[in-house]
């Protein structure tokens, strides 16, 4: 840096949950994330948590400094018990992939313990009446 140049390096923010949860004690286990993903432009970032959700940002273009916005979120695993094995599955999202793009559309895989599975995520104009 150059004496008398004002610019500050990027702080870097960590956190483990999303959004304004006040106390620690209202953080559940459900809303810890577990697995994080760009894709392979850089511009979109993909989460998963311990309940299942999968949140998706994107890279807002706007800002000169590297900054994501919210575009979507769903629910991609719930809990369930395997009887073959006796065994509870939890609903925890171990790992997302994105996939090559082909069109305009997103596709992801996301995967707890049992389940791998395969999303496409696309924006539909809606017309207002």
């Amino acid at each position: 840096m150059v004496d008398g140049d004002s610019q500050q390096p990027p702080t870097w923010k960590f956190t483990q949950c999303f959004g304004d949860k006040g106390d620690v004690e209202d953080i559940t286990e459900a809303d810890i994330i577990s697995t994080v993903e760009f894709d392979q432009t850089g511009n979109y970032l993909a989460t998963g948590d311990k309940g299942g959700r999968v949140v998706l940002f994107e890279r807002n273009e706007t800002k000169k400094t590297c900054e994501y916005k919210f575009h979507t979120e769903f629910q991609s695993h719930e809990p369930e018990f395997d009887y073959l094995k006796s065994l509870e599955i939890e609903e925890k999202i171990n790992k997302i992939k994105w996939c090559r793009r082909q069109n305009a559309s997103h596709y992801l895989l996301s995967t707890n313990d049992k389940t791998i599975k395969l999303w496409k995520v696309f924006e539909k104009s809606l017309k207002v009446v």
